[in-house]
């Protein structure tokens, strides 16, 4: 049943584990309101200031500003920031050699992204910018859950252990399917990419010989919205550049951050 709340402050209110589906705000003040885990898929928003609005961590695919697709460029932007997410775009996800191109690049980004969590102090692995963020470390923990997750579960399908050193996204912490991850937690790292390397060997070995009719099998009802084996491997290589430069940017000063981005 809906309900109608008109003329009245409500300020400071709460909403959680709320359903507002189709609810419309209009003559509404939510000057610095905090919007976070809400979906606002094909929200409409009319006559409202958004000077200041940040948004941040987002799924923008279809963003329309004023008849202009900011999806597409934020997307050029960023390209033009790290070149290497161009590189990692499949133009083809159901072409084998387009998918294992883009595969042995991401190996080169993470040959890379190896070396300098090794030439790494310890303490610095380990540090935390602020109180929600990431270790570089953990990025590592949890770029080894993804490859455990992706090769596992969605496309080989079978019943291997969890890895328990891995780190898992808080949305999946009370999941009980994800229990057995991070049981194990480690601080050395050479723990931690040996078994990723582990995992890894697996991944190499199931693409060098995958086919286009191996990239097309539906993948829908176990994977996350990539729907085939071709979607999770283009997937991986777009989650894991992202961690990467998370974990990188974990490593460096704040001053260098802000300075590269200008």
């Amino acid at each position: 049943m809906s309900e109608r709340h008109e003329n009245k402050s409500m300020t400071g209110t709460i909403f959680r584990g709320v359903d507002l589906g189709r609810a419309i705000f209009d003559d509404v003040n939510l000057h610095k309101a905090t919007f976070k885990n809400v979906n606002l898929g094909d929200a409409t928003i009319r006559d409202a200031n958004l000077s200041g609005l940040a948004v941040e961590n987002a799924a923008i695919d279809g963003l329309t500003i004023d008849g202009i697709r900011v999806d597409e460029l934020v997307e050029a932007e960023l390209d033009r920031r790290d070149p290497a997410r161009a590189r990692l775009r499949m133009s083809d996800i159901f072409d084998p050699v387009q998918v294992k191109r883009v595969m042995e690049r991401l190996d080169a980004v993470r040959d890379e992204f190896y070396a300098r969590l090794q030439s790494t102090p310890a303490g610095q692995l380990n540090h935390h910018t602020g109180p929600d963020a990431w270790s570089a470390l953990e990025h590592a923990r949890h770029l080894l859950f993804a490859e455990d997750l992706y090769l596992n579960r969605w496309i080989l399908r079978n019943d291997r252990p969890w890895q328990p050193i891995g780190h898992l996204p808080p949305f999946l912490e009370d999941n009980p399917a994800f229990a057995k991850v991070g049981t194990d937690p480690t601080e050395d790292l050479e723990t931690v990419l040996a078994a990723w390397a582990d995992l890894h060997t697996g991944m190499r070995n199931f693409v060098d010989p995958i086919t286009s009719d191996v990239l097309r099998r539906d993948t829908s009802d176990v994977d996350y919205g990539q729907g085939t084996i071709g979607g999770v491997l283009q997937g991986m290589a777009q989650h894991d550049l992202t961690h990467i430069r998370m974990a990188e940017a974990a490593l460096r000063p704040a001053a260098d951050i802000d300075s590269e981005w200008e």
